[in-house]
């Protein structure tokens, strides 16, 4: 899938659109792209102690 630039792989991937006034970050899942989007605002994944994978997708850290 691609959009805004971003391109990835995934059924589960949550994208948050540049279009549609988000950041254009893309997450492993829904829950996270909802914890990223606080009170309508996006917040940085770093904030929520994410990690980033070379693709670009944020993700738990490995426990």
């Amino acid at each position: 899938m691609h959009c805004c630039g971003v391109e990835w792989v995934g059924a589960d991937r949550a994208h948050c659109c540049r279009r549609t006034g988000g950041c254009g970050a893309l997450f492993d899942d829904a829950k996270l792209w909802d914890a990223h989007r606080r009170r309508g605002r996006c917040h940085d994944p770093r904030e929520l102690g994410l990690v980033q994978t070379r693709n670009g997708i944020w993700l738990r850290p490995a426990a």
